[in-house]
């Protein structure tokens, strides 16, 4: 991959971020709670992909990223450890709300979660556009 294919790839996943943000606030606006929380996740994912494929790791494997991202930025201090927790956080209630039955999200909860996605993703932008 040249660095110009590298940087567009980097750039759409941050653009992807965004909208997913997007999504997930109109899916709670219209109080679908389960897909907020997808979308949330999601949003965050996009960009721990976008700065993981800054710094040359790619994965399929959502385990691999979130391991990749607490190893390389949480654990360094690069980024701080309420916002790997956060991360932490949106994936587990991803993982719940998508494969458990009965699970039942908090419109505040999620709520929360949504405004502490938005300043995850724009610390990880300016993370990315520093580097």
């Amino acid at each position: 991959m040249t660095p110009e294919e590298k940087q567009t790839y980097i750039e759409y996943r941050i653009a992807r971020a965004y909208e997913t943000l997007k999504e997930a606030s109109m899916l709670l606006h219209e109080d679908h709670l389960h897909g907020a929380v997808n979308r949330i996740y999601y949003a965050m994912f996009y960009a721990v992909s976008a700065l993981a494929l800054q710094h040359d790791f790619s994965t399929s494997s959502h385990s691999q990223l979130r391991g990749f991202f607490n190893r390389e930025f949480v654990k360094t201090g690069v980024v701080p450890v309420a916002m790997g927790r956060t991360f932490g956080f949106a994936y587990d209630n991803r993982t719940k709300g998508d494969y458990q039955d009965l699970v039942k999200f908090e419109r505040q909860q999620v709520t929360d979660l949504l405004k502490e996605s938005e300043d995850f993703i724009h610390y990880l932008h300016n993370l990315i556009d520093t580097q």
